[in-house]
């Protein structure tokens, strides 16, 4: 007779108490250090509310030009410079369907000098704003940030891309911008089942890799509709499979953005210039409400607000 097979028990993904006992208690232990879990956003207003940590999926949503990439790039930038700070080896990933890698690069150099790229571009600067682009480049570019720009990409594709890419550098965390322009997986009939399978897929790179992904999405035009404009769970595009499988979901609301576009909005007369509304609308582990944060418009640059409340009155 031939010898029966041994069965390596922790080989597969169902795994009995004695396995995940072991994994609680790395948690706890992690957790009496007194550390904070999990990467900080660079906000301190976010940072009471979530972080970004490991295995879970972020969704950062808002209508267009509400600020959705420059949130997200600026918390990219804040996590890569928590790694340098910490000589943590690595590097953060971003897969732009919707820009092209050079316009993130200038984006997020302007936004960390405060220049208006727009008024540069057609001459119209500020004396020394070109020196002072430059200068922010040059420190962005030693930042352990990869950026693929290709257009529509798959899941699959960017899963084979991180796995080639841990070879060499350890993947701390992803972020996808934006959901909705993810390419078509395979036997999906309908835009619902497209963008579910994102979310899935999305949700499933973060437990494979054991890291925090950050995926942005656009918002229906429903919420335009409503007097006070802050967005709810049932605006997303397709929201159900996003608003089940997403760990944290977080709309932000410019009462500014809908001043300038001549619609009302419900909000306090200090809050209409410079100011975000970032809503937590789930939270699998933690709370959910409201922070505010800063936004100058001319750098697509999110800030604290308690620190530069009287910087933006003047602005």
């Amino acid at each position: 007779m031939s010898k029966p097979q041994e069965l390596d028990i922790f080989s597969a993904d169902l795994r009995p108490m004695q396995f995940w006992h072991v994994k609680a208690e790395e948690k706890l232990a992690t957790w009496e250090t007194g550390q904070p879990e999990g990467y900080s956003t660079g906000f301190s207003a976010l940072d009471k509310m979530f972080r970004l940590v490991n295995s879970d999926l972020l969704v950062i949503a808002a209508r267009p030009s509400a600020g959705k990439t420059a949130l997200g790039m600026q918390m990219v930038e804040n996590l890569a410079k928590q790694m340098r700070r910490n000589d943590e080896t690595g590097c953060v990933a971003v897969f732009s369907a919707e820009m092209s890698g050079w316009s993130l690069y200038l984006r997020m150099a302007a936004a960390m000098c405060g220049v208006n790229t727009y008024k540069l571009s057609i001459n119209d600067g500020a004396p020394g704003d070109s020196a002072k682009l430059r200068t922010a480049m040059e420190e962005l570019r030693e930042l352990p940030i990869w950026i693929d720009d290709s257009t529509s990409p798959s899941t699959s594709e960017m899963l084979t891309q991180l796995h080639r890419l841990n070879e060499s550098i350890p993947v701390r965390a992803m972020m996808f911008d934006f959901l909705e322009l993810g390419a078509r997986e395979q036997r999906q009939s309908s835009e619902e089942q497209r963008i579910s399978a994102i979310a899935v897929n999305l949700k499933g790179i973060a437990k494979t890799l054991d890291i925090p992904v950050i995926a942005l999405s656009q918002l229906s035009r429903g919420v335009e509709e409503r007097a006070n404009k802050m967005p709810m769970l049932a605006d997303l595009r397709y929201s159900g499979m996003i608003e089940q499988i997403a760990d944290k979901i977080a709309f932000i609301m410019r009462p500014e953005y809908y001043i300038e576009r001549g619609m009302s909005v419900d909000a306090p007369a200090e809050d209409l210039k410079g100011v975000a509304y970032v809503q937590v609308a789930k939270h699998r582990n933690g709370p959910v409400g409201l922070a505010k944060l800063s936004f100058q418009k001319e750098a697509a640059k999110f800030g604290n607000l308690s620190r530069e409340r009287k910087e933006l009155n003047e602005y």
